[in-house]
């Protein structure tokens, strides 16, 4: 085990098991060569807010017009220092966790591996951080673009072709890169909400309920 890296069981509550039954003909093989998606955002999440949750939701619209079937959804949370992750050996590497879910969903026989897709789901900023020198480790970013794929949501303005059309490695696996426009803009921030929770302001209707609960009774970000 990765230092750093809690070796827990997949939680399989978050795969619609009823979508993978209905679109296969038996158990992991499905009718018409469907795909099943499962996406993976990684970052602080810190809190976690509805502009997190409704990137999934961008995600499934985008991929589910083009036929795939999207299944479930995970959020890998880490520390503040996640935009130093390649050098960051206690980090929970995204890679480590992509391959984690695959092994772990093909293990369980539910679904084939040459059946599912597992895809980083980020925004436009870090796709555009796979191409800083010194973020990321270059084979990791390969790797992530061919193994598994990005479903990539733009964001204030940016020019994600750009981006794509500049770094070698994002250009080689361009087809593998989808980008996806967020229609209604949310500018919710775990930034502002915790700007809120210090200026003793309501967050409600910002992050779930059970995470305000959270944060009041562990008494978070009061003293920032």
């Amino acid at each position: 085990m990765d230092s750093g890296f809690v070796d827990v069981p997949l939680p399989m509550d978050k795969i619609s098991l009823s979508s993978v039954q209905e679109s296969t003909g038996r158990i992991g093989i499905p009718e018409r060569n469907q795909m099943f998606v499962v996406l993976l955002s990684a970052g602080s999440f810190n809190p976690p807010t509805y502009m997190h949750l409704r990137l999934f939701e961008l995600a499934k619209d985008a991929l589910e017009a083009q036929g795939y079937i999207v299944i479930g959804g995970y959020m890998s949370p880490a520390n503040d220092a996640y935009r130093k992750q390649a050098k960051q050996n206690s980090y929970q590497r995204t890679l480590t966790v992509l391959s984690r879910i695959q092994s772990s969903l093909c293990h369980s026989g539910l679904i084939r591996k040459e059946s599912l897709k597992v895809m980083l789901l980020c925004g436009s900023d870090l796709l555009e951080s796979f191409a800083t020198p010194g973020v990321w480790i270059l084979d990791q970013v390969r790797t992530i673009c061919q193994d598994f794929g990005i479903v990539c949501i733009r964001r204030e303005g940016k020019d994600i072709e750009k981006i794509i059309s500049t770094d070698e490695i994002l250009q080689e696996n361009k087809n593998n890169i989808f980008s996806v426009d967020e229609i209604v803009p949310n500018q919710i921030s775990s930034t502002r909400v915790r700007d809120c929770i210090r200026r003793g302001l309501s967050v409600k209707y910002l992050t779930p309920d059970e995470v305000i609960d959270y944060i009041k009774d562990q008494k978070l970000y009061v003293s920032e």
